[in-house]
């Protein structure tokens, strides 16, 4: 049986259109990402963003995969400490993970859309930046501040704080909202030492070259802050840990007492800031304070380092989407469809309250030397931590008096200069 011209025609055409096919369907490039859940961005808002990139990038696809947040960490060390098997993005936020990191100036140095000044410069240099290699980009940011009840303190006639208070501001104010009868508190205490307040005060648990606890822990810079949280203790103007353990609900701790109008001031973070919003709280937000006469003013802030996997086979097509995810598209998106702080000002610019005055406090707190700044490039920070913890036990629990702070910290020293010593050990000095 002979074809006709045109069904000879049409056959040469469907065959050009498969093959055409075939290598249009070769050419995608798929990218393996795994991500998490989290009060920012829920299963959804990720799928729906994952959904934006492929619809706009037909040569990528991603495919996401959500991990519970319990079982991440677990896959990520196994995965990479293997060689193989790990995604090509990723969350890399533990810092044994990021030699396995692509190193990403190569890419940014090509991208005429992306750099680090799109970002803040201190989460830039705490997040993307590891040992003088960029490693990722900050996705999203988040601080710890004090955020104060309008209302409680309108209620006892007490100005808020500003700004510019001190430790001793915030022990007195703590002292004058409490009150016993109806169980109202008037401050919470912070989460652990060597944090904002303590280097605040200057004090660091050891040495800058990582040698000597001596001098450090048991300094007048460290004792000045046991003492001062010492006297918040003792003033009974703030719940105890076992207060918080009764009283707080799903790990949530003081913001519940908050919402209930029990406790004039907490320190919190961006999340619960979003959290009272919703609950139509009044409130207000100043940084932690500062020591008396000091002006040290630090933060105890945080962003998620989104990497690249140094093993992918498509570091190009990673890239185009690490830069859509982290960059000021995917930024937007997730601010405006979930919780996302974005960590890029020209982005948070947007944010639909950001002329309120408890989101412009928000952001002067953003500007604020870190924490992080100190700790990440101190890794051994932990595990002394963990060795002269008695000294914030015993504070918290009332069971030294005041006068014993310096013999406590002096005590610890040496089991501090061991951790400290066997943690260089183990990384290799």
């Amino acid at each position: 049986m002979k074809l006709g011209r045109f069904s000879l025609f049409g056959l040469l055409a469907a065959v050009f259109l498969l093959t055409t096919l075939v290598v249009s369907a070769q050419d995608v490039v798929t990218i393996e990402w795994w991500t998490v859940n989290s009060e920012e961005f829920d299963e959804q808002v990720q799928r729906d963003l994952v959904e934006q990139f492929n619809a706009e990038h037909p040569d990528i696809q991603v495919n996401m995969t959500l991990l519970p947040a319990s079982g991440f960490d677990e896959r990520m060390t196994t995965t990479l400490g293997a060689g193989q098997g790990a995604p090509d993005v990723a969350f890399f936020w533990i810092n044994n993970w990021l030699p396995q990191a692509l190193d990403i100036e190569p890419y940014l140095e090509a991208d005429p859309d992306l750099g680090p000044e799109n970002y803040f410069e201190n989460f830039w240099n705490t997040r993307a930046v590891w040992n003088d290699t960029v490693v990722g980009l900050p996705l999203g940011v988040g601080a710890n501040f004090v955020i104060y009840n309008k209302d409680v303190f309108d209620a006892a006639g007490v100005e808020y704080p500003t700004a510019d208070w001190t430790t001793e501001d915030y022990n007195a104010l703590a002292s004058q909202l409490a009150d016993e009868e109806t169980r109202t508190w008037g401050g919470d205490r912070p989460r652990g030492p060597y944090r904002a307040i303590w280097y605040n005060y200057g004090a660091k648990v050891y040495s800058d070259d990582s040698t000597t606890v001596d001098g450090y822990l048991n300094s007048p810079e460290s004792v000045a802050s046991y003492t001062w949280l010492w006297d918040l203790v003792n003033s009974g103007a703030t719940p105890t840990p076992a207060d918080l353990e009764i009283l707080g609900t799903e790990g949530t701790g003081p913001i519940d007492l908050f919402i209930a109008g029990r406790l004039a001031m907490a320190t919190l973070n961006q999340g619960h800031m979003l959290n009272l919003i919703d609950e139509g709280i009044n409130f207000g937000i100043v940084p932690e304070p500062a020591a008396p006469g000091s002006e040290l003013r630090h933060a105890n802030a945080w962003s998620l380092t989104a990497s690249i996997w140094k093993g992918t086979e498509h570091p190009q097509e990673a890239y185009e989407w690490l830069s859509y995810w982290a960059g000021p598209e995917g930024q937007q998106f997730l601010m405006e469809n979930g919780n996302l702080i974005p960590s890029m000002p020209d982005v948070l610019a947007t944010y639909e309250n950001a002329d309120t005055e408890y989101a412009q406090a928000f952001f002067e707190v953003l500007e604020l030397p870190q924490v992080a700044q100190w700790d990440n490039a101190h890794p051994c920070k932990g595990s002394v931590m963990s060795a002269v913890s008695d000294a914030w036990d015993l504070v918290n629990l009332g069971e030294i008096e005041r006068d014993e702070v310096q013999a406590t910290l002096d005590s610890l020293v040496p089991v501090g200069q061991a951790a400290l010593d066997e943690c260089l050990t183990r990384l290799g000095g």
